[in-house]
């Protein structure tokens, strides 16, 4: 199995069509076809199926398309790596990072390096901290931003100067609005929606004994559109303090009582990182030490 022969399967994929992918790739289709044809044999299995609008993966199909995006996206993460002089500081750093309040760090750290490494770029891939550790383990990502960090023992932890709030966001006319904060017994008939991640220490320790009565009506991985969900009479959403604009709005915030609060952190893998993730660590840690020495330093937004 040739990585070439990779990624023209990839190439036909997403094209759904042989023609095009042919004329994308600048090889005849013939040439294509038989590329194709070899791969199944290799794997002694049909990969996908021609219909009237093209061509169309099967189960083994996608299978092969999941894996031959891993492998074709480490290949080109490695030659990238190789080809820089040795002394250069240079290349992309690929950060991995749910949604939370430490980016506002992150983009100061990002500002410094590019300020004295102009050659050094970044690649951020948003999503759940499940999917993204799973992706850094397999050398995907270079750094992950932890929205509740916690000790790894193949990773190396950096504890960032933030602690994020969870609370209620609600529309501003709802009844529990005119609540400074909010208990466990205040949501039990209500319709929630919440964290997917921070669902079972938030249920389990915060909820405890009334675990059992809530009315979940949706979860989330991502925060972004909770608003909407809350607007639209979905339910009331257990988020972070500060990630959603609620001044002056139809949305409003309230913290838990009693309170729960997360810390945020850098984690990466134990094995030498790039230089220029090197460059960007460095420059992440000042930039925390910083912060951490400064006033009102629980909210850098």
């Amino acid at each position: 199995m040739e990585l070439r022969t990779l990624k023209y399967f990839l190439a036909v994929a997403e094209e759904g069509n042989i023609s095009n992918a042919a004329k994308l790739l600048h090889v005849s289709q013939p040439t294509l076809s038989r590329q194709l044809a070899s791969l199944e044999q290799e794997f002694g299995r049909e990969l996908y199926t021609r219909g009237r609008s093209g061509i169309e993966l099967n189960e083994h199909g996608l299978i092969l398309q999941h894996y031959a995006n891993s492998i074709v996206s480490l290949s080109e993460k490695a030659e990238a790596e190789m080809s820089m002089p040795a002394k250069s500081v240079r290349g992309t750093v690929h950060i991995a990072a749910g949604e939370c309040k430490g980016m506002a760090l992150v983009a100061e750290a990002i500002c410094r390096v590019r300020a004295s490494y102009p050659d050094i770029t970044f690649v951020f891939t948003s999503g759940n901290t499940v999917a993204l550790k799973e992706d850094l383990i397999r050398g995907f990502h270079d750094v992950m931003l932890e929205c509740e960090v916690h000790s790894h023992a193949k990773m190396n932890v950096m504890r960032m100067p933030i602690v994020d709030t969870w609370g209620v966001l609600m529309r501003s006319d709802d009844e529990l609005a005119s609540k400074d904060a909010i208990t466990p017994e205040d949501l039990l008939d209500r319709q929630l929606v919440l964290s997917q991640q921070g669902q079972t220490r938030i249920m389990d320790s915060w909820f405890g004994e009334h675990l059992a009565q809530l009315n979940v009506s949706a979860t989330y991985n991502l925060p972004l559109n909770c608003k909407f969900l809350v607007r639209g009479g979905v339910g009331i959403a257990v988020v972070y303090e500060g990630l959603i604009d609620c001044q002056g709005g139809d949305l409003c915030f309230r913290p838990l009582d009693p309170p729960v609060e997360s810390i945020e952190g850098m984690v990466w893998r134990k094995s030498m990182p790039s230089k220029q993730t090197q460059v960007f660590l460095d420059t992440l840690k000042q930039v925390c030490a910083e912060y951490a020495g400064a006033p009102s330093a629980h909210n850098p937004v």
